[in-house]
């Protein structure tokens, strides 16, 4: 079942970009309900953002030979 919907999510590109922008929302949510609130838990979070959209970036130039942008 996951192996279905990650093979799934490869081929769409606007669920990478979904799974990306709400990972760090996610993460920001998370770690403010555990009681963390100061500025690193923003910074860890847009690191977070920078570092799947470059991720993405490079596995979707590596699986189609050019990136998407």
């Amino acid at each position: 079942m996951i192996g279905k919907i990650v093979e799934s999510a490869k081929r769409n590109h606007i669920a990478q970009m979904a799974i990306c922008c709400l990972l760090p929302v996610v993460l920001i949510i998370g770690l403010k309900v555990l009681g963390y609130n100061e500025p690193w838990v923003f910074a860890l979070a847009i690191a977070v953002c920078v570092g799947s959209h470059i991720a993405m970036g490079i596995i979707g130039a590596q699986k189609e030979g050019a990136s998407c942008h």
